[in-house]
């Protein structure tokens, strides 16, 4: 286990958070490439413009 001179504010250290960050923007990507496609659909459906 790191000693606490390795730790963030957090408690995670540096390797730790970098991994968290990155599944976190994996699941950011996720999240809005879902909800793009929801757009989309939604205005071939039905526009909302024009």
């Amino acid at each position: 286990m790191a000693d606490n001179s390795d730790l963030s504010f957090t408690g995670l250290t540096d390797e730790q958070a970098q991994e968290l960050h990155s599944v976190y923007m994996s699941g950011l990507w996720l999240f809005a490439g879902i909800a793009l496609a929801a757009h989309i659909a939604t205005y071939i459906w039905r526009p909302w413009f024009g």
